[in-house]
């Protein structure tokens, strides 16, 4: 609370301050406002003048440039500035216009051309209104005290990197179909040569190389595993011969030959049988026994006692033994025979595939340089081939962009809106002079408040007298003003200061309408002062009657 009472305070001793010192205030600032505004119609004017071109790119051929076939054909954005205000861009534009220059006394030694040089570099802006794969809206400004200058600028560098651009492309297109051509010639004539290197390779070392159906190791492997099959063979066979061996020294020369004939012991047993089956059946029929009676039980016990000898009775017995060659001694012979002949054949074909085996062996011992120099040639081959696919892709692209660019349908540069004069100035701005003198005006008055009161060596009242002095005020008179006095302030109060005031402000806004009029409104000012000295000729003009009137001379 004590903190705002004493900000107001303060602001009400400042508006007191201003209201003391007020003609020490608005005198100053209107005379340094009117002197701003004044001196800003002397300052050199600035006319700016900007042109802008187009840059239209087929869709064909964006996705073209799009997948990288033509780098050098693309011309990126970040060196388009250089392209169009570059040092030596700007030198080309400043010998096209250097007869114009001098024509226009603007240029009369080389530091003139290099001051203007400087300028262009530096003031000249490079905007892009569109930026997009199918259409670059670019536009040129430059800022210049000479408004043709200005207009000559932007147009010549517009024109010039049109023309460039058009002339690079072109020659950038042949050079590259040329230069492609040629490494596609190239890489063909690269793979025929590798080809045919590989063909004799293949043919002078076909059965060292893996793709091979005769190669070295698939017949050395098969070598081997049929080796592996004749040598379990032979063991075979050596096994067999040994049993066949065996088996003979174990068979006797001779074999027993008996001569067998029906037993007589059972013929006589079914004969007692029979009989016996007879009597129990003339007992059990004729007679009609019982079963339990004691004959019939006792017969059946003799029936099966005798059945059970004649089971065990043999029913043929040797009559007659005889001695004869034994058949199988001579059948395992000849199998013996076989084993020993399949064994010494198959022991001379392991022999055989042994030596087969260790001269694929031999050859194997070659076959992994051989293998690693023809990955090395196929490798070659895949690589020319890529790098020709490579090539002949770049070729293709660019043929298809120098056919669009033939037909007028790849990059298209057009100059859309050609940089004129301007009519008015862009610097000095109207708002920034008019805050620069309204600026300028406030603090000259407020300097002008702050001297005035830091000489002013007077009371302003009694109390700040009695401060001052450490007295006490015992009383005040007023001021004695005489009649006269009164009426002349009166009249000074009413009549003098508003028609000061008036006429400082008739003073600024005329001041300030002038300049608007020579910044914003050029051709107006010029009007009103050929209508202004048109008028002030008049009085002392001679009319006669060869010469035409004045709405002929304003027409």
């Amino acid at each position: 609370m004590i903190q705002k009472n004493a900000q107001q305070n303060a602001v009400l001793e400042l508006w007191e301050l201003l209201l003391r010192y007020r003609w020490r205030f608005i005198l100053p600032a209107f005379a340094v406002t009117l002197g701003v505004l004044g001196m800003s119609l002397f300052l050199p004017r600035k006319y700016k003048s900007e042109a802008m071109f187009e840059r239209t790119t087929d869709m064909v051929l964006t996705e073209m440039t799009a997948k990288g076939a033509t780098r050098n054909f693309q011309d990126p954005r970040n060196s388009l500035v250089e392209e169009i205000t570059g040092r030596r861009a700007v030198d080309q534009l400043i010998d096209q216009i250097q007869p114009e220059l001098e024509q226009m006394d603007l240029i009369h030694s080389e530091l003139d051309r290099q001051i203007l040089r400087t300028n262009i570099v530096r003031g000249s802006i490079v905007h892009w209104d569109v930026a997009s794969g199918a259409l670059d809206r670019v536009r040129v400004e430059y800022v210049s005290p000479h408004p043709k200058v200005a207009k000559l600028v932007v147009n010549g560098l517009i024109r010039n990197y049109i023309k460039r651009t058009q002339d690079s492309m072109d020659l950038r297109l042949k050079e590259s179909a040329e230069f492609f051509m040629q490494e596609v010639a190239n890489n063909r004539k690269t793979i025929d040569e590798l080809e045919t290197r590989l063909l004799e390779f293949e043919i002078n070392n076909g059965d060292l190389l893996p793709e091979s159906p005769n190669s070295v190791q698939e017949r050395l492997s098969a070598r081997e595993t049929e080796l592996q099959d004749i040598i379990a063979q032979r063991d075979a066979a050596i096994v067999r011969a040994r049993n066949f061996k065996d088996a003979i020294a174990e068979t006797p020369d001779t074999t027993p030959e008996k001569i067998t004939a029906p037993n007589p012991e059972l013929v006589r047993l079914n004969e007692k049988y029979q009989t016996l089956t007879e009597q129990l059946t003339q007992y059990t029929d004729v007679l009609k026994m019982k079963p339990a009676h004691p004959d019939v039980v006792a017969l059946k016990q003799r029936v099966m006692e005798l059945k059970v000898v004649i089971d065990q009775t043999d029913k043929t017995i040797v009559a007659q033994e005889q001695h004869k060659a034994n058949p199988k001694l001579a059948e395992l012979e000849l199998q013996y025979t076989q084993a020993i002949g399949e064994q010494e054949a198959l022991t001379r074909q392991i022999e055989v595939v042994t030596e087969q085996v260790a001269k694929m062996g031999d050859q194997t011992g070659n076959m992994f340089p051989v293998r690693s120099d023809y990955r090395k040639l196929n490798r070659q081959v895949d690589q020319a081939q890529r790098q020709l696919a490579f090539w002949e892709d770049n070729l293709r692209r660019v043929d298809m962009t120098l056919a669009a660019e033939t037909g007028n349908r790849g990059i298209q540069l057009d100059f859309v809106k050609p940089g004129g004069i301007g009519a008015k100035p862009v610097s000095p701005n109207v708002a920034q002079v008019l805050m620069a003198a309204i600026g300028l005006g406030l603090m000259a008055g407020a300097l002008s408040v702050f001297f005035a009161h830091r000489t002013d060596e007077s009371f302003a009242s009694g109390d700040e007298l009695a401060r001052t002095f450490e007295l006490p005020l015992l009383g005040s008179v007023s001021e004695l003003i005489s009649r006269q006095h009164r009426k002349a302030r009166r009249v000074r109060n009413m009549i003098l200061y508003p028609t000061n005031a008036v006429l400082m402000a008739a003073a600024l806004i005329a001041m300030a309408a002038i300049l608007y009029l020579d910044l914003e409104k050029p051709d107006t000012l010029r009007s009103l002062k050929a209508k202004a000295s048109w008028v002030f000729e008049l009085p002392t003009a001679e009319a006669s009657p060869d010469e035409p009137t004045a709405p002929d001379l304003m027409d």
